[in-house]
């Protein structure tokens, strides 16, 4: 057995690699994801136009989500000037701040060996380094989330009415940074763990009260204050379309059955992802720890909440992976310790698991026409499959084996993430097709119905709000005008393939076509040619 205060010598290891995977080469990619892409851009209109309260996209409102991540990236912008690793930069530190919380956290209510394991769980998962590298909501619903959460459990263990406060304040931020089931579901957890728990007296607690005012009171001043600056067109957009609507039906083709968040939280926090199932065997003497049955509570309200949501995105049950850490974190301590023997399946999965991500990678990406003289990419994750190989011949030793799956792990994130991922996606359209364009100071650009929003955000700041044009007649007079002044002479126009027929017969010649990377649309600019 290792010795228990070793371990917190092993998590300043732990973390100083998940500082090296979030932060490498963090602007490596290029902004180019349609989420990313918005949000980072709203973020620089927002700071260039010294507006806080209002979150504009191309100069008109955006109702997607609200202003918490925009602030920061503004801020980010302002301090170290703008560009992708700025837009991503916290992000990555919220990242660094949830692999802390949880080994903190859980070292306090379960001890430092669990607290390491449930934080290597967090480091080993790729796609949980992936999310907190992007310029995006989540890693700030996320990291306070989590942080709320805690504190919140920190209450019901121990009465503490300082930490009630505390887990509203942080969940009435996290309000700011996704909407209102920042407070619903961390609040559903909390009200099923004290039903399970028969702490009845909670709810007599007159703090209650005062804690939803505090959290109401943070995050009520923006949406009230947006709302007067939108004429509510804010509210309506915001609560309606991006929060009810998502929820009773399906938005962007993003559905499927309930089995699909379940799934994506396991595909997520792989490879120890297998251990959460292991861990919730009714038998094991988990079931025992106010902490360990609070965390399966976490898990169990995010991921049927979002299986019974119309709409199913990959980032959706995302707050809950700290805690589903928890779980897996539990029964691999005891695995690494010798007191639990692990299911033989696991080995076989994980080494199945090895063997076909890079054939499917391979497969993957050469059936993707701009990517696929980059399919040697895929080879890129043998390590892995080696890795694995490595550990499976010493299974019968757990902390050896378990040592050399987490390696193996360790350097598929790093090749994911530092190469594969920027080689990949340097090659999507908006890369490609802005050379096209010159961009000189005599080029203007007018977008026709609908486009790539991954241009703005890699335009120059005195050509990043682009023209629109909703129909034809429209399109063909803006071109004329600015074609004849003096100021702009070469004009482009950006679409989609799906309108291409509307322009026959008029001034404006093709000149270039990509489609969209591992998706459907095509990209397509004209050029005003008299």
């Amino acid at each position: 057995m290792v010795n228990q205060p070793s371990y917190n010598k092993w998590f300043w290891g732990l973390m100083g690699a998940g500082a090296i995977l979030l932060f490498f080469r963090l602007g490596a990619a290029p902004v180019y994801i349609l989420d990313e892409a918005k949000n980072a851009q709203c973020a620089r209109e927002m700071w260039l136009a010294g507006d806080w309260i209002v979150p504009t996209f191309n100069n008109g409102l955006r109702t997607d989500k609200p202003a918490l991540h925009y602030w920061f990236m503004g801020f980010s912008y302002a301090v170290f000037g703008e560009g992708a690793a700025q837009a991503r930069l916290f992000s990555a530190i919220l990242g660094l701040g949830v692999l802390w919380l949880c080994y903190a956290q859980v070292r306090r209510y379960a001890g430092e060996a669990k607290a390491f394991f449930t934080t290597l769980v967090l480091v080993l998962s790729p796609h949980f380094l992936f999310e907190f590298r992007l310029s995006v909501p989540d890693p700030y619903l996320i990291f306070f989330t989590t942080a709320g959460l805690f504190a919140g459990f920190n209450y019901l263990a121990s009465g503490s009415r300082k930490a009630l406060l505390i887990c509203a304040a942080l969940l009435g931020i996290a309000v700011l940074a996704k909407g209102p089931v920042a407070l619903a579901l961390p609040g559903l957890s909390f009200f099923v763990y004290v039903l399970v728990t028969k702490k009845w007296q909670v709810f007599r607690d007159p703090f209650l009260v005062l804690a939803l005012l505090v959290a109401l009171g943070i995050a009520f001043p923006w949406y009230y204050a947006v709302h007067l600056q939108t004429d509510g067109a804010f509210t309506r957009g915001f609560f309606l379309d991006h929060n009810l609507n998502r929820f009773s039906s399906e938005k962007e083709g993003h559905g499927g059955p309930f089995i699909i968040t379940p799934l994506i939280v396991m595909v997520g926090l792989l490879p120890f992802s297998l251990l959460i199932i292991n861990a919730l065997k009714p038998k094991l003497p988990y079931w025992k720890e106010p902490l360990f049955v609070f965390a399966a509570i976490v898990v169990m309200v995010y991921v049927v909440f979002f299986s019974i949501s119309s709409t199913k995105l990959p980032n959706y049950p995302m707050p809950c992976y700290p805690f589903a850490a928890i779980l897996a974190g539990y029964l691999l301590t005891d695995v690494f310790e010798k007191r639990v023997e692990l299911p033989r399946y696991n080995w076989w999965i994980w080494l199945i698991l090895s063997i076909i991500l890079p054939v499917a990678a391979y497969f993957g990406i050469k059936a993707e026409p701009a990517v696929a003289h980059l399919a040697w990419v895929a080879f890129l994750l043998i390590p892995l499959t080696v890795g694995t190989i490595w550990a499976f011949t010493s299974r019968k030793s757990p902390p050896v084996a378990l040592k050399r799956l987490g390696m193996a792990w360790i350097i598929f994130a790093g090749i994911f993430l530092w190469v594969g991922y920027p080689l990949l996606y340097a090659e999507n359209p908006v890369t490609k097709m802005l050379p096209l364009m010159g961009m000189g100071k005599n080029a203007r650009i007018i977008c026709y119905k609908a486009y790539n929003p991954g241009f703005n955000f890699n335009l120059p700041s005195d050509k990043m709000i682009i023209d629109s044009a909703a129909g034809m007649k429209e399109l063909v007079d803006s071109g004329y005008k600015l074609w004849t002044s003096a100021k702009y002479a070469d004009v482009f126009v950006l679409t989609r393939l799906d309108f291409i027929d509307e322009f026959k017969g008029t001034h404006f010649k093709e000149i270039a076509r990509q489609r969209d990377l591992f998706e459907l649309p095509t990209t397509v600019i004209f050029k005003w040619e008299p």
